[in-house]
Parts: C-alpha cells; sequence; structure tokens
C-alpha cells in the first residue's frame, strides 16, 4: 500500500495541509506539532527529507538505534544509557524496533535511510551470531551511504564495533574467587554461538588455568532467570561443589540464588555468587548480588560519538573494535 498524507493526517488527527506544511519545512507551526507528524510519518515509512524540517536543520545530527524494544532491566539500562548519552551530547536519537514480522533487518535499516537520518546503531543482542554475521557482510557489500555502527561482537568485526570487554569481565570475577582463596570453582554460560558469552566465559577460564584454579563445575545456559533456577538442581548433583560461581548474567544468577536460599543454602556461606551487568536486580537479591558493572551510558556515548565522528570524517565503513571497560561491583554474596 502507498502511503500518502492522507494516512498520516487520519493517524494524527491534523490536517492533509498541515501534514504537508511540517514535511515541506513551513516554520510556522508548533514544534509539537511537528514532532507527532515527524514521529507517524517515519512510523508509516512516509519519504520526506527530514533535514528540511525546521526543528532538525540546526546542525543538530539524527542517530537512530535499532533494537529488539524487549522488555526487562537490561534493556531499560540500554535505552537509559543510550538517551542519557545523546542528550549530553546534542544529538537526536530515535529508537526503532527491529522485530518487523514482514521485513527483514537489512530492510528496516534501508527504509531508515529514506528519512534523512545521519547515522545508525544497532543493538540486538538477541540476534543469532549467523544471522547477525550475514547482516553486516550484507550492509558492507551494499556500500550504505551514512555511518553504521554495530553494538553486537562478531570475530573479525566488518563495521566498526563498540561493546563491552566481556573477556576482562571473565577474567575480573575469577581473580576475585582467587583473592579470597576459593580455588574450586564453577561457571554458567551463555548461550552457546553468542560472541558475548564465548569471551565471558574465556576470560573466566584463562584466569583460572594460569592462576591454579580449578573450574570443578560447568553449566550451559541462555541468559534466563529459569535457565538459572534450573541450574541450582545440577550444582546440588555435582560430585565437586564449587566454592565460587560466575553467571554470564545477573538474571540467571539471580536465578541460582532464589533456588538456593529456597532449598535452604546461605550466599555467600555455602557458595559465592557472581553475575554479569549490575542490572537493579543485582541489588533487589538478598544478600546484594556482586556482578560485573557495565556503564551503558558509557556505551551509547561513545556510540554515539564514533558515529559524528564518521560523519564528520565522511567515513562510512571502518571496521575498527572499540572495548568498553567493565569493573566488578562487589557486594555481599562474595564472602
Amino acid at each position: 500500500m502507498r502511503i500518502t498524507l492522507k494516512h498520516i493526517a487520519d493517524k494524527t488527527g491534523y490536517s492533509i495541509s498541515t501534514v504537508s506544511r511540517v514535511l515541506n519545512g513551513t516554520n510556522k507551526i508548533s514544534l509539537d506539532v511537528q514532532r507527532r507528524i515527524v514521529q507517524v510519518a517515519e512510523e508509516l515509512e512516509y519519504p520526506f527529507n527530514k533535514n528540511q524540517i525546521p526543528m532538525y536543520s540546526n546542525g543538530t545530527k539524527d542517530i537512530v538505534l535499532i533494537s529488539e524494544l524487549a522488555h526487562g532491566e537490561f534493556y531499560a539500562s540500554a535505552y537509559t544509557g543510550y538517551f542519557n548519552a545523546a542528550g549530553k551530547l546534542d544529538v537526536n536519537l530515535s529508537l526503532i524496533s527491529a522485530n518487523q514480522h514482514e521485513k527483514s533487518l537489512f530492510d528496516i535499516i534501508t527504509a531508515r535511510i529514506q528519512h534523512q537520518v545521519d547515522g545508525i546503531a544497532l543493538f540486538v543482542p538477541t540476534m543469532e551470531h549467523k544471522d547477525y554475521k550475514k547482516l553486516l557482510e550484507d550492509l558492507n557489500k551494499a556500500q550504505i551511504s551514512i555511518p553504521i555502527i554495530s553494538n553486537g561482537l562478531i570475530e573479525n568485526p566488518i563495521l566498526p564495533t563498540i561493546t563491552f570487554d566481556g573477556y576482562s569481565g571473565g577474567f575480573v570475577a575469577a581473580e576475585c574467587f582467587d583473592q579470597r582463596n576459593m580455588k574450586k570453582v564453577g561457571i554458567v554460560k551463555g548461550p552457546s554461538g553468542k560472541a558475548e558469552s564465548s569471551f565471558r566465559a574465556n576470560g573466566f577460564k584463562d584466569y583460572c588455568m594460569h592462576h591454579n584454579l580449578e573450574v570443578v563445575w560447568e553449566v550451559q545456559g541462555d541468559f534466563t532467570f529459569d535457565s538459572g533456577y534450573k541450574s541450582f538442581e545440577s550444582f546440588q548433583h555435582s560430585i565437586q561443589q564449587p566454592q565460587g560461581i560466575f553467571f554470564s548474567n545477573d538474571l540467571m544468577a539471580a536465578g541460582f540464588s532464589i533456588a538456593a536460599t529456597n532449598a535452604g543454602l546461605q550466599i555467600p556461606r555455602d557458595v559465592s555468587v557472581i553475575g554479569y551487568d549490575n542490572l537493579p536486580v543485582s541489588y533487589q537479591l538478598q544478600p546484594n548480588l556482586s556482578s560485573i558493572e557495565t556503564d551503558f551510558e558509557e556505551l551509547g556515548r561513545l556510540s554515539i560519538q564514533t558515529l559524528l565522528d564518521m560523519i564528520e570524517r565522511k567515513d562510512r565503513l571502518r571496521s575498527t573494535l572499540s572495548l568498553v571497560p567493565v569493573s566488578l561491583n562487589r557486594k555481599k554474596s562474595v564472602g
């Protein structure tokens, strides 16, 4: 179906002439009306030149963040960090859903370019690794005319990639156990095939290998609360029970901690626990969960600044990798 001015007028409640005047760049209409009409025009994918609209023509760059728009603390923290960074960098940031059933992510990205955006950031952590790699390869081959950066990690990045230093996160978690003389440790990994999962696990295991810590228990999780909860059954029946366990995210650590508490164990007396992401849930658990802290505002700042630098240099595609540092926020779940 071809989208017309009438479709936008019907959805916004404004007249066709008002819609036309806004999209053609008149400056005699209130900012609230302009914002609403532009929002609906973008949602309906009506082609127009955003830069000719007064509120967008003051030199402020227009960046689009494409993500799954999923619920939960992880996504809420990520989006808040991005929008906080955008405000400080004086950038117009729009959040666009990657979950459009009739369209591939490649089509969604190319459709955004018709709206004269200045740059695109991709934050799609649930996308399968092989699919994400193919998407980046397709974008590279298509020679997209605007800068695009990725927050998803793949081996040998194709596009500029900004992500957290997961390897160091796992390394620091093992170091914490070592400093407390815990020589028998365990790990609950994230989904197989996810580069982030592999790097976190590799950092943990590499420290253990080089510092004489023994990984006596290892379970494959999937980043969900349920997988963490279910891992406790495996823990109960393990031949050797670890003194400390590293979970590749906070949700799995929370699931395990609640299952352990329900079974009568005390954390950290019976087992110490470290999660990853330092989400609000880490403060809601009793005892509070020690966790690898990820600074989502810094991720957003570095991502947006990279796009702004690329816009300034007219540099479209560079296969660089920038790692955002992480640190351990130690709370009461480690003895």
